[in-house]
């Protein structure tokens, strides 16, 4: 008879409680060295060559093929060429300041020997977006595959697959193939079908036959126990064909090569996905799970959420020994209530300091969390990733990179594009209309002083483009200029960072109607401007109260929006024209036009406020000859 439960087995079914079932079965897969493999199958390398991915003068990514000549993502590019002649440095894709698209440039980078080809963090910003691009392509065979996946980061996965392993166990005429099911199997099945079932029934014993069912992958049993003893086993091989199937899914159509982990819940999951590589897949059985964890790789910071402050910090109230603190946790805390008084105990005779992170109030918390974590059974459920509320464009700025408006123009351009397209991308994945709702600028100055300004976002149409992204920042940007940076552009420039952000996003299906999508645009446009709030350092930007279309510089307030708009985009465009061509109205550059336009210093007046001027008729008037060709 087996120590397990019909209502274990039938658990697996829900996907909202199939990770607490003692049969749970899910898995980590992780793209190996993601970066490079990317940059080696676009330039069409294969896995020998000695690949690595470069970001400025950083290594952020290495090809298994580059580790075998001593690289690794701890040296520079430059000490990296010094090891081997044979590597292959390839650049990420970078956007270029002042265009609002990314692009690739082989060949370029820190180690070219022509100063035009090294691509200077100065005049450029770094694109991930090739990698997020190949990143959902991932994403998407694993959720065609499987209806519960989450997204732990750009190149890894936690599924819970267990309800493909149900479906196997129950509906499989052969689960080894050429050979037909055993007669417990068969009545399993029929009770599974028919729903005949005692949930509070143990469930019988595991066939011989079956426990000739193999395993794909590395099983941990360095005890060499029987591989398949009872259901949760046949379960983790049915699970690792699964899982093969999807690695190899993935190889043959998008040509990466994986790492998997398959445990019972998402810490031993990931600490398995990680323990043989590249291109392998690693089980750990419920009955190796300590053997696993005492292999001497892993202590209680080796686990995700322990590896920080809180992990050391029990190290140091608990007295662990710095290795083999899994098994000492076990060992000395066999149950759950010893563990909580002693982790109370402590914390209430330790002196409390400011760096103190372990409550007293949550030690009962702690120590359940702990209790679980060394026995291999914290269980959390995979939760599918939600659309994302907010994104932003940063760039850390070096030297003169961002030392005036103009270049802060510049820079916006390249944000809108990157966010533009991020959020055009979101749309093709989820397949929904998404509305950015709020624009946030941000800037540290040379100061170190930061000032940030919101605003209301309404884009032109239905989908979300560059140019109204980098308008409605070029004008926020404008004003934090026109109050920080006038008169005091020693202090204010050259920009230490900027950023830009959106938020506050509005998901509507794609399915909705026109009027559904567009329906409250009025009412947005309509609503008074509220004043944009800054961040703490700069409050000052809250408290001041606002006036409904009125501009600083000019000391003038105009009637209307339209009338507003208009005068703020003169100002952009004078600001920008005098960066780049000069305000003296000698300067080469500046054509008879935009003399005409800009060198006037007070702002003209908008169209609606012209008034027309009635024209005399002289011989030579355009009217004259428009009669003279009107007679013909």
């Amino acid at each position: 008879m087996s120590k397990y439960k019909w209502k274990d087995l039938t658990k697996l079914k829900s996907p909202s409680m199939a990770y607490d079932s003692p049969l749970s079965v899910l898995c980590h897969i992780d793209v190996n060295c993601f970066y490079a493999q990317v940059e080696a199958i676009r330039c069409g390398y294969t896995k020998e060559d000695p690949v690595v991915c470069v970001q400025w003068n950083s290594i952020v990514a290495v090809s298994y093929a580059a580790r075998k000549y001593g690289i690794s993502r701890m040296i520079t590019i430059q000490e990296a060429m010094k090891k081997t002649d044979k590597l292959i440095p390839i650049h990420t894709a970078v956007f270029k300041k002042g265009e609002d698209f990314w692009q690739y440039h082989d060949g370029w980078g820190p180690w070219n020997p022509d100063k035009d080809k090294r691509l200077p963090s100065s005049d450029y910003k770094i694109s991930l977006d090739p990698y997020r691009r190949e990143s959902r392509k991932i994403f998407k065979i694993f959720t065609e595959y499987c209806d519960l996946a989450e997204k732990a980061s750009v190149d890894e996965v936690f599924l819970d697959i267990a309800r493909l392993c149900l479906q196997s166990l129950m509906c499989s005429e052969q689960l080894i193939p050429g050979k037909e099911n055993p007669e417990t199997i068969q009545l399993m099945q029929a009770k599974f079908k028919d729903e005949s079932y005692d949930g509070n029934q143990f469930l019988p014993a595991v066939p011989g036959e079956l426990k000739e069912l193999p395993f794909i992958g590395d099983v941990y049993n360095p005890e060499d126990l029987p591989l398949i003893e009872d259901w949760d086993d046949v379960l983790f091989a049915l699970g690792s064909r699964i899982a093969q199937e999807l690695r190899d899914e993935i190889k043959q159509t998008l040509g990466y090569t994986t790492s998997c982990g398959l445990a019972s819940t998402k810490n031993v999951c990931k600490l398995a996905s990680n323990f043989k590589k590249p291109d392998a897949q690693t089980i750990i059985k419920n009955s190796c799970v300590n053997t696993f964890l005492d292999n001497g790789k892993f202590e209680i910071t080796t686990f995700w959420s322990l590896g920080g402050i809180l992990g050391k910090e029990l190290i140091q109230i608990l007295k662990l020994p710095q290795q083999g603190s899994n098994g000492y946790v076990r060992e000395n805390w066999p149950t759950r209530d010893s563990l909580r008084k002693s982790l109370s105990r402590a914390v209430r005779e330790s002196p409390s300091t400011s760096s103190t992170i372990i409550d007293a109030s949550r030690t009962n918390e702690i120590a359940d969390k702990l209790y679980d974590l060394v026995r291999g059974q914290y269980r959390v459920a995979v939760t599918p990733q939600t659309i994302v509320k907010s994104m932003m464009s940063n760039k850390n700025m070096t030297g003169q990179a961002c030392s005036g408006l103009a270049d802060c123009f510049s820079w916006l351009e390249v944000f809108a594009g990157e966010l533009a397209g991020r959020v055009h991308e979101l749309e093709q994945e989820y397949d929904k209309i998404i509305r950015p709702r709020t624009i946030h600028i941000l800037v540290r100055a040379k100061s170190g002083d930061t000032h940030s300004k919101s605003g209301p976002f309404v884009q032109n149409g239905a989908k979300i483009s560059s140019q109204d992204l980098l308008k409605a920042g070029a004008k926020l940007v404008a004003e934090l200029d026109a109050k920080f940076a006038r008169g005091k552009e020693h202090s204010f420039y050259p920009l230490i960072n900027i950023n830009m952000s959106i938020s506050n996003l509005d998901v509507v299906d794609c399915r909705k109607s026109v009027i559904d999508m567009f329906g409250n645009q009025a009412s947005v446009q309509g609503r008074q401007r509220k004043a944009n709030v800054g961040n703490n350092q700069s409050a000052s930007l809250a408290n001041e109260p606002f006036k409904e279309n009125w501009c600083d510089e000019c000391n003038k307030t105009f009637e209307t929006s339209r009338e507003f708009q208009e005068h703020a985009d003169y100002h952009i465009a004078l600001a920008l024209s005098e960066k780049m061509n000069g305000t003296n109205d000698c300067s080469r550059r500046l054509t008879f036009g935009e003399k005409r336009l800009l060198m006037r210093r007070n702002a003209p007046e908008p169209p609606s406020k012209r008034r027309s001027k009635p024209k005399s008729k002289t011989a030579g008037s355009s009217s004259d000859i428009f009669k003279y060709f009107k007679k013909e």
